[in-house]
């Protein structure tokens, strides 16, 4: 056995488990669709009339793809599980990819495996080509459970039809599986690996949503796997073409990822410091000095991402140029928007930029909590340093880095837009960036208080407080009858501006919401034991 071999087997025996997993609940969840359907709407009339009743709904096509083809058993469940099952693979496959990578470089089993005979650009190689059978097991599954179903005559869907869907379903995992071995090689720890690949999972989910929102956007699908698959369009067009390009592109990010772990460290990532170099003292003496130095390359990376998705929604904002369609207008109206074109479409652009300064938030909760639960903080602790005030130095960096990526976006949104000549003024946008401030500063302080009670899950819950807020706020609006949900958002308070009038008495109440959480989050800190790790 080669040792190359040996290590993707290894990785596999990690996999294996998700991979099953993925496989019969993608197939259940297809199949399932296509039965229920047909029994719901057994005649063409019955079909016909689901189809009119949201064909055309601009609303439903940003947030669940197409609904032009659900007269037909086959086009309803692909319409169906899309937006579901592609978001789950591809979340599971860039978390796998950097577990089987970047995690076990932390844990040290990395320097082990590269201590034998192979090269760190080898041994990636041997990974990712165990992600890929791993990804392989969810399209044969899926393949297999949907051409069972389709066996039905009721439902009549064939086994060439359920392996190019299959095959579709597949695209997303593959990807940014491959992503997350890309990032994997960037940063110094698994948590900045899987920030990064997540990040780049909610930038690609964003643009599609926009390529959906109207004709004179389609050409971005060309831009996202998740517009890959949805151009794929199988049981109904069936194009095999996206494959290609998706094939192309895990090609591409492999040889990248191979690449980058062949030309650093073990332990270091590409965008750190060298072994070897001069003292540098900056930062080391205060706890907010040393927070800057150990974060400052993780938060430019999110200052990199809120300014490149700023940039995009700018550049987009130039369909505004032309009369609004009105399924769009309808669209725009349900979230209560308020004035020009142009104005309705920055608002709907920074309630995203607020989820990503959000989770920028939930990065930094996540590293403090990364530092006690290695038993790092413990040492830090041990000389002068006061716990408190640690603990006050990271929530003021991560307070200012919020602040800092919000005005950010908004400046790259007013660049985007200007560069592509549309109208809007700097101060209005670097306002409408500022106002999403608050809503992101609420989430660091129930990150705050999650990190003073339970420090191993701080993160997560921060990371699942901002998923769930963007899904509520935009399924409260959108989808009738759950109005509701959009109460229970992070974001339900916060004005869409520029379309929508910022209330001063709002901010102030925010501000105070989130300055309350972090005063209760430090007197709680304050009194409890230290993991030591």
């Amino acid at each position: 056995m080669t040792t190359e071999l040996a290590i993707a087997r290894r990785a596999f025996r990690q996999l294996r488990v998700g991979a099953v997993v993925c496989a019969v609940a993608f197939g259940l969840t297809v199949a399932s669709s296509a039965t229920t359907y047909a029994s719901s709407f057994p005649t063409p009339a019955s079909r016909q009339q689901l189809a009119a009743s949201v064909g055309g709904d601009v609303g439903f096509a940003v947030l669940f793809g197409p609904v032009d083809r659900i007269d037909t058993v086959g086009g309803y469940a692909a319409y169906k599980s899309f937006v579901f099952l592609t978001s789950i693979g591809a979340v599971w496959a860039a978390l796998a990819a950097t577990r089987v990578l970047r995690g076990e470089e932390d844990a040290g089993r990395w320097q082990l495996v590269l201590a034998g005979r192979t090269r760190a650009a080898r041994a990636t190689v041997a990974t990712t080509a165990a992600l890929g059978l791993a990804v392989a097991i969810v399209f044969a599954g899926t393949a297999v459970l949907t051409a069972l179903a389709g066996r039905d005559p009721k439902v009549g869907l064939g086994v060439g039809g359920s392996l190019l869907y299959a095959a579709s379903l597949a695209v997303a995992p593959a990807v940014f599986g491959a992503v997350g071995a890309v990032t994997s090689q960037l940063g110094r720890s698994r948590r900045v690996a899987s920030a990064l690949a997540l990040g780049v999972v909610g930038a690609s989910f964003v643009v599609r949503m926009v390529a959906d929102a109207g004709p004179s956007t389609r050409w971005l699908l060309w831009a996202t796997p998740f517009g890959w698959t949805e151009r794929i369009r199988p049981f109904t067009e069936d194009d095999p073409r996206p494959l290609v390009v998706a094939a192309l592109a895990v090609a591409a990010l492999v040889a990248a990822a191979a690449v980058l772990a062949g030309r650093r460290d073990v332990g270091d990532g590409t965008f750190s410091s060298a072994d070897a170099a001069p003292p540098r003292t900056a930062g080391l003496g205060s706890p907010f000095g040393l927070a800057v130095r150990l974060e400052r390359a993780s938060i430019l990376g999110w200052f990199a991402g809120v300014a490149a998705t700023g940039l995009i929604l700018g550049s987009l904002s130039e369909i505004t140029t032309h009369p609004a369609p009105a399924s769009m207008s309808g669209m725009l109206d349900r979230f209560a928007l308020q004035g020009a074109f142009l104005d309705q479409f920055l608002g709907i652009s920074f309630l995203f930029l607020a989820s990503l300064a959000a989770l920028l938030a939930a990065s930094q909760v996540g590293a403090a909590g990364e530092e006690e639960e290695s038993g790092r903080l413990v040492h830090a602790l041990g000389g002068t340093t006061g716990r408190t005030a640690w603990f006050a130095g990271r929530l003021a960096l991560a307070a200012v880095a919020v602040v800092a990526a919000s005005v950010l976006g908004g400046g790259a949104t007013w660049v985007g837009a200007r560069a592509r000549g549309v109208p809007v003024g700097a101060g209005e946008l670097l306002g409408a960036g500022l106002n999403v401030a608050p809503s992101a500063l609420v989430a660091l302080g129930v990150g705050a208080l999650s990190l003073a009670l339970a420090p191993a899950v701080a993160g997560r819950v921060v990371y699942a407080l901002v998923a769930w807020s963007l899904i509520a706020d935009v399924v409260g609006a959108l989808v009738s009858g759950t109005g509701w949900l959009a109460q229970l958002s992070l974001f339900h308070h916060m004005a869409l501006a520029p379309a929508q009038g910022v209330d001063p008495v709002t901010l102030v109440a925010t501000l105070a919401v989130a300055g309350g959480l972090a005063a209760v989050a430090t007197a709680a800190f304050a009194r409890r034991d230290l993991d030591a790790g």
